[in-house]
């Protein structure tokens, strides 16, 4: 039986596959998933920590957490230990491997995301942190966003990411914050407020909590510049931000026209009013 050979090619000669790249690369290329970014996400939060503990005190862990600390500090430990053994159990999973898919989830990834990205844009005015293990755990919070002149103080939420918030996709979250809000706002326990000296150690109450929606494509869209350490705020960055600060608003605007909520829940939502101005002034011209 004789060889046929592909049109052009000589036996024995040296292929150029540069001339199947096209189909090549097309096959072959793989979109990069949330968790593959992973350790350098990781590594901003850790450059994020460290540039807040230089200034104002040992307040961040390396993962941009508020760290636990005080009277309560092994009691609150042991409790946080036995609810992971707990959720390990269910799961049929040791601690560690529960601990090694929290991770890699794709709502911890959004949390992660979202914090990174507020810092990117909003670090010269606000400070942006996660919340303790303990609240995190206890008190469903995520981040925390204090403006830096002002000292007034938001909560922010991101469970999980489904569709956009204000299309009525995230209704369990919103139920769930809505009766947060009516139950006076969070409460932070281990927390922080900007005092004359810095920022201070603080238990909050009725602090404003607020959903933020990142969906999976939007999320996809940051991550490769979130992850780089780049300052340069890339046009998709602006954009998302500029949807999560509009979907903030919002929230705002229908919890600020709730005259049941409990009376310093409305004050706080007052106080950050200037605040929330002064995040709708960032732009792509900024």
């Amino acid at each position: 039986m004789s060889i046929e050979y592909l049109a052009g090619i000589q036996p024995g000669a040296k292929i150029d596959l540069s001339r199947f790249g096209s189909r090549i690369n097309k096959s072959e290329k793989v979109s990069k998933t949330p968790e593959s970014y992973l350790p350098e996400l990781k590594s901003r939060l850790y450059d994020l920590s460290g540039r807040i503990n230089a200034e104002y005190g040992d307040i961040l862990a390396d993962n941009g957490q508020i760290k636990m600390a005080g009277s309560d500090f092994d009691h609150d430990c042991a409790l946080i230990a036995a609810k992971e053994q707990g959720f390990a159990a269910d799961c049929r999973k040791s601690v560690k491997e529960m601990a090694i898919d929290r991770e890699k989830n794709p709502a911890n990834i959004a949390e992660i995301a979202v914090t990174l990205l507020f810092d990117k844009v909003l670090r010269d005015d606000f400070i942006i942190m996660r919340a303790s293990v303990y609240d995190d755990y206890e008190n469903s919070a995520d981040q925390l966003i204090i403006d830096k002149k002002t000292g007034a103080i938001i909560c922010g939420f991101d469970e999980a990411i489904l569709g956009s918030f204000d299309k009525g996709d995230g209704s369990k979250k919103k139920l769930k914050i809505d009766n947060k809000m009516k139950r006076g706002g969070a409460e932070i326990k281990y927390g922080v407020a900007l005092r004359d000296s810095g920022l201070e150690r603080a238990a909050l109450k009725h602090i404003p909590i607020f959903y933020f929606n990142l969906d999976k494509a939007d999320m996809k869209e940051i991550l490769p510049s979130l992850a780089d350490g780049s300052n340069n705020i890339t046009p998709q960055e602006y954009m998302i931000y500029n949807q999560l600060v509009d979907s903030l608003s919002k929230q705002i605007t229908r919890y600020g026209a709730d005259t049941s909520l409990n009376q310093y829940l409305q004050s706080n939502l007052r106080a950050f009013a200037p605040s929330l101005d002064k995040m709708k002034g960032y732009n792509q011209a900024n």
